[in-house]
């Protein structure tokens, strides 16, 4: 639980504001958490909040550039039956990559996003890529 450091208070409110940030000329409307303490009114942002507004300019950015977004990608994975570990294999980008991409922790790349859409779209490059990587669907 999260307490107020100025006077030891438990009793703390989550609030969203909505905050302008300006990525390649244009703005973006983020929403971003933040806690209050009810006790002294003291503002704050824990960790776990600067984490889901990390995430939440991450998702923005991939919108406006045309990326797939973490839920997505979660999407396509389950439509192409196959785990996250089999996807790293078949797609690359490293052992957890796809559990990073889901979770929206990291940015897939344009290569990446445009492999796993053309994968969507023809299941026969999907098929001969798992080969390769020696995945059995």
């Amino acid at each position: 639980m999260t307490h107020c450091i100025v006077c030891q208070s438990e009793d703390i409110k989550s609030l969203t504001a909505v905050e302008t940030v300006l990525y390649k000329g244009i703005e973006l409307k983020i929403p971003l958490e933040y806690s209050v303490c009810n006790g002294c009114g003291r503002e704050f942002v824990p960790k776990p909040q600067i984490l889901r507004g990390e995430i939440a300019l991450r998702n923005a950015k991939k919108k406006f550039d045309g990326l797939l977004s973490s839920e997505e990608i979660s999407q396509a994975r389950a439509k192409l039956s196959i785990s996250q570990e089999q996807a790293s294999k078949v797609f690359g980008g490293g052992k957890n990559a796809f559990s990073k991409y889901e979770r929206g922790e990291v940015s897939q790349s344009v290569a990446m996003d445009k492999l796993i859409r053309v994968c969507l779209k023809h299941h026969h490059v999907f098929r001969e890529l798992a080969l390769e990587a020696g995945v059995t669907l």
